[in-house]
């Protein structure tokens, strides 16, 4: 009895000097621990790709960009006037400054002019008045202009042949008007681009400018309510419009 009651004792004493186990360490939250069926070899490639995942992340993040840097282009860089002017036909815009290279002026010409809009509507309508009443002057706005016929002509005096071109202009006119017997009742109708728009690259047509050119354009009247029309030999663009540079026939001159 003595014996039961003194082993007891010692079992309650053992019983409370026992340790308190320390509570179990709890993972990091971004740890991977592998499930209760994984193996020793499959945990630890799951840990080293978590890790390496990590990596990664930070390797591909983008670099903060720097505000001084310009972007540019997708192309890498700007386009030349040499450039612009080997694409196709540019949207309407501005001419380039006086000082520009004939690149510059091609590219920039390689506006394709409506074949109907109202301003060319009123000038070949300023041609058609200058016809009837014989005044070749009111034909002018319909004529190429001296300026840049200058930069655009590869010949030996630009200047000059314009003079010569646009004294054959203002003769046209004259020979028009004396085609009828009358004017009475003529009535302006309208005007109509001739053959398909070509464009001429430079060094044809001894100029050194590339344009657009239409062929046999028709002035469009009507006299005593029948129809009629004039036949506009050759028209050119330059910068988004066109431009009578032959009213005749020239080549018979």
């Amino acid at each position: 009895m003595i014996k039961q009651v003194v082993v007891g004792a010692l079992a309650v004493v053992m019983g409370c000097a026992a340790p308190t186990p320390a509570p179990d360490a709890r993972p990091a939250e971004s740890a991977q621990l592998p499930s209760a069926g994984t193996s020793p070899k499959t945990a630890a490639a799951t840990a080293t790709s978590g890790a390496g995942a990590g990596a990664a992340g930070a390797a591909s993040a983008p670099p903060p960009q720097d505000a001084a840097t310009p972007e540019l282009p997708q192309d890498g860089g700007a386009r030349t006037g040499a450039d612009a002017a080997a694409d196709g036909p540019l949207q309407p815009g501005s001419a380039p400054p006086a000082d520009a290279g004939d690149a510059a002026f091609s590219a920039t010409n390689k506006i394709l002019p409506p074949l109907e809009s109202q301003e060319l509507t009123s000038r070949a309508s300023a041609l058609f008045d200058a016809i009837v009443k014989n005044e070749p002057a009111l034909a002018d706005p319909f004529w190429f202009p001296k300026e840049p016929f200058i930069p655009l002509k590869d010949v030996k005096d630009p200047g000059k042949y314009w003079d010569n071109l646009h004294a054959a202009y203002l003769n046209d006119v004259k020979t028009m008007h004396r085609k009828r017997k009358g004017w009475e009742g003529a009535r302006f109708v309208g005007f109509e681009v001739g053959s398909r728009p070509k464009w001429v690259p430079p060094g044809d047509e001894v100029n050194k400018i590339g344009y657009y050119r239409s062929l046999h354009g028709k002035l469009k009247y009507e006299i005593d309510g029948k129809p009629a029309s004039i036949d506009v030999h050759t028209i050119i663009s330059w910068q988004g419009r066109w431009y009578i540079t032959h009213l005749g026939d020239f080549k018979k001159r």
